[in-house]
């Protein structure tokens, strides 16, 4: 699928950091994919790839695993607004692309992190679409990510020297929990931390709003930067794009590169817009084995 590496990464190290190498990774895949052959209402049987990225980020848990993959699946069914019109490769996703940035960058930092970059653009546009902006956010990257990528953590950096005032009634409690879903339950908590700069005034009430609709774990993962200098001191400066202050390329530039990646997956972008899991075949295991009951008491669950 394929064609020019975006990402920099480097699998055996990723994998050394949790004590595994390629055999005994493979060992855990092949476990998988044995209790796969049960799962009848799977909608497809995920590669050997597929399963060693869920593996990695369920830190080789065999129980976690098989129960992202279930979530993996099912989410589809649970969260339909994150997958309606959400093709990153669609005329849908257009006016999206133009309000802001959101790209992974290419090299990890030394710690093996990935870093992912938010950043508002300066169109102002009443088409704002939440929905699709988590999309972009945290639905859209993992399905390059799977078969090119693999780190020990994410972080996510967010510019918000452009969030327009318009955005900020658009933003409502149930979008927050939500996306605690998707953090948490759908990719394992995978992000260690966002970092946020840029902010002005309003901005900093979205984010302390933002943060009493999170769990604990969750809320201390977001801090707010008064400087580019004082993010140097989390994110290292040599990954970041020149315009700030890095030694990559500047951020349209990757960004770009990025969209154009996305495009090499038209074609599993296409096939996810109607996959399912098919309940009537489905067998109880565990933690899942209700998945919409197991969401809905989370997105009651108390966060403050």
């Amino acid at each position: 699928m394929p064609s020019k590496a975006f990402f920099k990464t480097d699998r055996q190290d990723v994998w050394k950091h949790f004590g595994k190498d390629e055999e005994s990774v493979n060992a855990e895949v092949n476990i998988i994919k044995k209790w796969l052959k049960t799962q009848k209402h799977f909608p497809e049987t995920p590669t050997d790839v597929m399963i060693q990225y869920i593996l990695t980020i369920c830190h080789f848990s065999i129980e976690r695993t098989k129960q992202c993959l279930e979530m993996y699946y099912a989410i589809r069914t649970v969260m339909p607004q994150y997958f309606k019109q959400t093709n990153p490769t669609s005329y849908h996703m257009t006016e999206t692309n133009n309000l802001f940035i959101m790209c992974p960058l290419p090299t990890l930092t030394k710690n093996l992190e990935r870093v992912f970059f938010v950043k508002f653009n300066k169109r102002n546009s009443a088409r704002f679409k939440l929905n699709k902006v988590i999309a972009s956010a945290f639905i859209i990257p993992p399905e390059v990510r799977m078969f090119e990528d693999l780190s020990v953590n994410d972080k996510i950096v967010m510019d918000f020297k452009n969030i327009k005032l318009l955005y900020i009634p658009k933003f409502k409690p149930d979008h927050f929990r939500k996306v605690g879903f998707l953090v948490e339950e759908l990719w394992n908590n995978q992000l260690k931390e966002i970092h946020c700069v840029n902010v002005p005034k309003y901005a900093e009430k979205l984010i302390y709003f933002c943060r009493t609709f999170l769990n604990k774990e969750l809320r201390e993962k977001i801090f707010v930067h008064k400087s580019l200098e004082d993010l140097y001191k989390v994110v290292p400066r040599e990954i970041l794009p020149k315009d700030y202050g890095g030694e990559e390329e500047d951020l349209k530039d990757i960004n770009s590169k990025w969209l154009n990646k996305l495009k090499e997956y038209r074609q599993r972008y296409e096939k996810l817009e109607h996959m399912k899991i098919n309940n009537s075949l489905k067998t109880p295991y565990g933690l899942n084995c209700d998945i919409f009951g197991y969401y809905g008491n989370y997105m009651k669950t108390e966060t403050h």
